[in-house]
């Protein structure tokens, strides 16, 4: 039977595609290239898929190792943060999977010294079928990778079938990591990792002008979804991703209320009479004065909530685990307020729709009766420790 997912993957994913992730090295990339393990989605397989190389596989495969030593890439995490675990999936490699895998972490300003020309250097051109060269080697040794501070000590790997190939590894060091080595023993391959953890932003780097507004709930700024009623299509934190909803599987949405009625019926406001609702609470990366709300129904046609409602709260002591909604004091920013499918709605301060005027640290988003939410974007005026217009506050 394959093993449950652990609460902390439904926290960001510090690396991926989307993410910016950048591999900086790696030893060999014959049969794929290292790349591959920040790919978006599942890892897919052709059994009639054959290249000049040999089998064509979805993850980092390296070739049967015939010299000393083992196989390693290096990764720039495209959202630097606290790592609370990975997941390592060998699928579809089942007789070539990597037998032992152990991970290491840095944190580093700016770029590698061998990289130079920038984050992307590495992969400025095609490296299937191609090892790095021995000038390549000698300049990484002299960085002392292998130093760096162990995550995930070397652990044995179970082959990609479907009951045995996802692993979860926790973490328990809660610095902030940048940089993650990625170590074979000896070589072989695996299909994806995934780096689920709290984003840690550099608010210090941050410069906005008098007017200027930051989202405060997106991923890379260290918005998490932290909880909510239903899940049943898409967890909260895919609302917070980078840009526009990818397509439907790439926001939350929630299963149908099985307690509907029969027949629906309407209140004197047009608003559907129901009896219950699904929710989300959301803690933003800082706390701020929100100006402007996003709420985007992008591909959601038939299964868009009717309706909305937003909340905030003010509870900068509140840590990811021990926040508690039930206790939190909600004040409405947006007031329950109609949607429509396919669709981003915005609201700001300046149209009156939005009225608090106090920081706030979490918001709660209602949707009624059920469905779905590409995109939730608080749009803020930053508290601390840098904004556009500072308040006097630590909030630690």
């Amino acid at each position: 039977m394959a093993a449950a997912a652990p609460e902390w993957t439904m926290l960001p994913q510090l690396n991926g595609e989307r993410a910016g992730t950048a591999i900086l090295f790696a030893t060999d990339e014959w049969f794929a290239e290292a790349g591959n393990l920040n790919r978006e989605g599942p890892p897919q397989f052709d059994p009639n898929a054959f290249d000049t190389h040999g089998k064509v596989m979805d993850g980092w495969e390296s070739r049967r190792k015939r010299t000393a030593g083992h196989d390693w890439c290096l990764m720039k995490l495209g959202l630097s943060g606290v790592i609370r675990g990975f997941e390592v999936d060998t699928s579809f490699f089942t007789g070539n999977q990597v037998p032992r895998i152990s991970i290491q972490a840095a944190c580093i300003s700016g770029d590698l010294p061998p990289v130079g020309q920038g984050a992307t250097a590495w992969t400025a051109k095609p490296r299937k079928g191609s090892k790095a060269t021995d000038e390549e080697a000698r300049r990484l040794v002299n960085l002392g990778t292998d130093k760096w501070h162990t995550l995930v000590p070397m652990t044995p790997l179970q082959p990609g079938y479907i009951d045995c190939c996802k692993h979860f590894f926790p973490v328990e060091d809660a610095r902030r990591w940048t940089h993650l080595r990625i170590n074979y023993f000896p070589d072989g391959g695996v299909a994806r990792i995934r780096c689920f953890g709290e984003v840690q932003k550099d608010w210090g780097q941050v410069v906005l002008g008098p007017e200027e507004l930051v989202d405060l709930a997106a991923t890379e700024n260290g918005g998490i979804g932290l909880m909510a009623s239903n899940s049943h299509y898409g967890r909260p934190q895919n609302m917070l991703g980078m840009g526009r909803a990818v397509n439907m599987g790439d926001g939350w949405e929630t299963a149908r209320n099985p307690n509907r009625p029969p027949v629906f019926a309407t209140d004197e406001q047009g608003m559907m009479k129901l009896p219950g609702n699904d929710w989300c609470v959301i803690q933003l990366g800082a706390a701020g004065l929100v100006r402007a709300i996003s709420i985007d129904t992008l591909h959601f046609k038939g299964n868009y909530p009717e309706s909305c409602l937003i909340e905030a709260a003010c509870s900068p002591g509140s840590s990811r685990l021990d926040f508690k909604p039930e206790e939190a004091q909600w004040k409405v920013l947006l007031p329950r307020t109609r949607l429509s499918p396919h669709n981003d709605h915005r609201f700001d301060d300046k149209s009156g729709m939005l009225n608090l005027p106090t920081p706030v640290t979490h918001i709660r988003l209602t949707i009624y009766p059920d469905g779905v939410s590409d995109c939730l974007l608080p749009p803020a005026s930053l508290t601390f420790p840098v904004t556009g217009r500072v308040e006097a506050a630590d909030l630690g």
